[in-house]
């Protein structure tokens, strides 16, 4: 069972902190092998494995280059499950200076100290791409 420090600091900092410096290494090692991540709203898709996890944050680095920021966290930690949720504000600003913001929520599943699955629901469009389900 992983204490409430360590998901909070494996979601909060490790990953979104790697995200936002676009550190492509710093967010896999976030993920098991096999991890499945899904966004649920917003043009629902999956992402299943490191291989294509990877392809969607390089996707997501080259459309928003000039900012992409994570903040104002709020956190719900489910220790004995390995869970946490993350409600959270994105800032983005795309090749052409865009400005998007949105107020998305992750759901978190661990398993050895890992991200087994990722769940994402986001308020407005998929800046995230991958295969329709």
């Amino acid at each position: 069972m992983q204490k409430r420090d360590y998901l909070i600091n494996m979601a909060q900092k490790k990953y979104f902190q790697s995200v936002d410096a676009y550190d492509i290494e710093g967010v896999l090692e976030c993920f098991s092998d096999d991890a499945t991540f899904i966004v649920r709203s917003a043009q629902p898709a999956k992402h299943h494995g490191k291989e294509e996890i990877r392809e969607m944050f390089e996707e997501l680095f080259k459309s928003f280059p000039n900012k992409m920021i994570h903040k104002d966290f709020k956190h719900v930690v489910d220790e004995p499950n390995e869970s946490i949720s993350s409600q959270f504000n994105v800032e983005l600003i795309s090749p052409d200076n865009n400005e998007i913001y949105q107020t998305n929520s992750n759901f978190f599943y661990l398993e050895n100290g890992k991200f087994k699955e990722v769940h994402v629901y986001m308020l407005g469009q998929n800046v995230l791409g991958g295969k329709k389900i």
